[in-house]
């Protein structure tokens, strides 16, 4: 039976009663004591569990938060994408004197902070666990970078991203991509010579990347005042397109979690980069 080495007696109840709350909140199985969690990652907790979401579920009980080892580990789940939710437990009575210096990088890196009273009562104090290896997305300016009609969207986009659902983040920035390009080709049909020939296109409802395939060959730039409308752009996203439902399934184990994590951060971060980039090439339509 796996026992605690590291861990300080006095601090043993109150790993066991997270545990107990843990196990029948979150219906965790299998909980390893202070083992390895992954070869890449140099951190052992007190405990933790891969939930059914396959993502590990590390609880580290503490004392004083937080130390320079919970530090490395967060970053070091965002440099492998590693998906923990990380809980610091401490015992009852202490969160009261925790620096709001402290409390504000539990917040910022979306870890969770459990107060605990032996022998099984627990409470989630602060914050809700997120997934680490999503941390490490690239800081947008969206005020500097993004008109104001989209600035909420793409917020909450960032929001759902970092809060655990990157696929749907992902999708969210490719239906405001998909939005534009269909103004775009509406836009271009009132305008006399915009579209080298007739369009027979259903703007609102048809098959994006035929659509895509007909702007590209067909639109004017010196007609619509649109030089950066070129066929590089037009393929780019063109080939954003096909990777559009890669990420229905769920993975079904953690390296499979890691690699697909990794795929949406880098295809979140270009998306948002391609509609900035079509939102400024489009600016003389005013869509």
């Amino acid at each position: 039976m796996d026992t605690y080495r590291a861990l300080p007696d006095n601090l043993k109840e109150t790993a066991d009663a997270a545990k107990i709350f843990l196990g029948k909140e979150l219906g965790l199985t299998h909980i390893k004591i202070e083992s390895e969690l992954h070869p890449k990652i140099d951190f052992r907790p007190t405990f933790h569990s891969i939930a059914a979401d396959k993502h590990c579920i590390c609880v580290e009980v503490v004392e004083t938060l937080f130390s320079p080892d919970i530090e490395k580990f967060v970053l070091s789940c965002r440099n492998h994408s590693f998906p923990a939710k990380l809980y610091v437990a401490i015992p009852r009575g202490l969160f009261q004197s925790i620096d709001h210096k402290v409390l504000r990088f539990a917040r910022e890196n979306g870890i969770a902070i459990l107060e605990v009273a032996p022998p099984d009562n627990a409470t989630v104090i602060a914050n809700m666990p997120l997934s680490l290896s999503l941390g490490g997305l690239r800081s947008f300016d969206l005020r500097i970078d993004f008109p104001p009609k989209y600035r909420q969207k793409l917020q909450e986009a960032v929001e759902t991203f970092k809060g655990g659902n990157p696929a749907k983040a992902v999708g969210d920035v490719y239906d405001e991509l998909e939005q534009l390009t269909r103004r775009i080709g509406q836009k271009c049909e009132t305008i006399a010579g915009a579209l080298k020939k007739p369009a027979q296109q259903d703007w609102e409802k048809g098959n994006w990347n035929p659509m895509l395939e007909f702007l590209k060959s067909n639109i004017d730039k010196t007609v619509t005042r649109c030089p950066l409308l070129t066929g590089q752009l037009f393929n780019r996203l063109i080939g954003l397109t096909e990777h559009r439902n890669d990420s229905a399934h769920k993975p079904n184990s953690i390296e499979k979690l890691i690699a697909r994590d990794q795929q949406l951060r880098t295809r979140f971060e270009t998306a948002m980069d391609e509609l900035k980039n079509w939102i400024e090439a489009s600016k003389p339509l005013k869509v």
